[in-house]
């Protein structure tokens, strides 16, 4: 199913004011209005060039939900602006995956991270099951619906595979990850599945640690770390050998995870 492009929720005419405001990020506004979420491109004044790259980015976006439709792993799309210029999404109170860890640390229990693990997987397959690359992945990144559920979002830095049937040409995508999640290569390389894979990885990594790895260096000693394939330990951790397999690309796909003799002592808790 399809995001609905010619009935948008009706917000009241004040949804602009500050007081709707609840997060401004690099690329986007994000509004709460009443009990959906919009997400606007960010004017930034004076800078022309850059406003138009971030309404090219809020058009990408909606272009993804375009092409993932609905799906219980993905943020659920309501409508998009006739001109892309803004995407309406389920308001989810519960708030992100990193958020509710860190908050929540003692009451979660192993088949809790058991859980939201698999879901994180399952979206990264069904994402790239469409041709689409997210390209900043890290936990904060999956939201928690109302069943407690992670829900994969924010893909303005995302990009696709041609899309002929949606008449949409390839665009790549072009976010970069925290160094904590940035698999070594030369910038200006399109984002791959493989990018995608390691910083599932680090996040991974984030669930069961309640931490970034290498959390407490710079990023060009965690740069250097990575380079030489210098990793955190991961031998006693939940998930560590998918962690673990993820960083030294071990695996081509999340299918290929979800399927493999690593994981397969977690499915009875999933």
């Amino acid at each position: 199913m399809s995001p609905d492009i010619s009935n948008p929720p009706d917000p009241s005419e004040d949804f602009m004011l500050p007081e709707g405001l609840i997060m401004v990020g690099i690329r986007s506004y994000t509004y709460l209005i009443q009990n959906f979420v919009r997400k606007k491109h960010l004017i930034v004044p004076d800078e022309d060039g850059l406003t138009q790259d971030n309404i090219r980015s809020c058009r990408t976006e909606a272009d993804i939900y375009y092409i993932l439709g609905e799906h219980p792993r993905v943020a659920k799309c309501l409508s998009i602006g006739p001109d892309k210029d803004y995407v309406d999404l389920e308001y989810y109170p519960n708030g992100n995956l990193k958020q509710y860890v860190d908050n929540n640390r003692a009451q979660i229990t192993e088949a809790d991270l058991k859980r939201w693990a698999h879901q994180m997987i399952e979206s990264m397959a069904y994402i790239h099951s469409k041709g689409v690359i997210h390209s900043d992945i890290r936990l904060d990144q999956w939201l928690l619906d109302e069943s407690f559920n992670a829900r994969i979002c924010d893909f303005n830095a995302s990009g696709f595979d041609a899309q002929p049937d949606l008449g949409l040409e390839k665009r790549p995508a072009n976010g970069l990850e925290n160094a904590s999640h940035f698999l070594p290569r030369e910038p200006e390389l399109d984002n791959t599945v493989q990018t995608d894979l390691f910083a599932l990885g680090s996040s991974l990594y984030e669930l069961v640690t309640g931490r970034r790895p290498y959390e407490e260096l710079d990023d060009e000693s965690i740069e250097l770390l990575f380079q030489k394939e210098t990793f955190p330990d991961t031998e006693t951790l939940l998930f560590g050998d998918i962690i673990s397999g993820c960083w030294k690309q071990k695996f081509h796909s999340a299918e290929e995870i979800l399927d493999s003799p690593e994981w397969e002592v977690t499915r009875g808790a999933v």
